[in-house]
């Protein structure tokens, strides 16, 4: 999908203030486009400056790394982790799965949700934060563990939920 297709489809083009971003998009890329498994970290590194994949970064990875758009949007699309809309500021994942689930994980959703004032999957009002609940994280050392975007957190309780959104929301005002 190109940028001209994706203005087509209805999808708005680049505001100005996220036009930067592009020169600093390529400019990561020309440091890792030689590598093995180069497309997640051009990934990484495009979700990291805009909080999602625009189209117009999609067509910029694939030029630089020498690939279909179609192959990079199939990635986007198969990974959860990254975004074809704009993000809030934290995503907070919190993992499922049977041992974070018997260690507490069900109560970590409950204050996470009681301290945002908002369902899982959608943004608060001010913008910062989403709840997502998720399968396993990797993280079964540190249960229930969840992510702050990409940094590992656990084990966590009600009263560290608590702690971290008021960090987070200090941080994000």
């Amino acid at each position: 999908m190109s940028v001209a297709t994706s203005a087509a489809r209805g999808r708005p083009p680049l505001g100005a203030a996220d036009q930067p971003k592009l020169a600093t998009l390529r400019a990561r890329l020309q440091e890792i486009k030689r590598e093995p498994g180069s497309t997640l970290e051009a990934l990484y590194a495009t979700q990291e400056l805009f909080s999602y994949v625009p189209p117009e970064a999609i067509t910029m990875i694939a030029e630089e790394l020498g690939m279909p758009e179609s192959a990079v949007y199939g990635v986007v699309t198969f990974y959860t982790m990254f975004y074809l809309e704009p993000q809030p500021r934290y995503l907070l994942r919190v993992c499922r799965d049977l041992s974070c689930h018997l260690a507490g994980a069900p109560e970590i959703v409950r204050a996470v949700r009681q301290e945002l004032g908002t369902p899982r999957g959608e943004a608060t009002a001010d913008g910062l934060f989403k709840l997502e609940v998720v399968s396993c994280l990797g993280l079964c050392d540190k249960q229930p563990a969840m992510l702050v975007n990409l940094e590992q957190r656990g084990p966590m309780t009600p009263e560290r939920i608590r702690a971290l959104v008021h960090e987070l929301r200090a941080r994000g005002a």
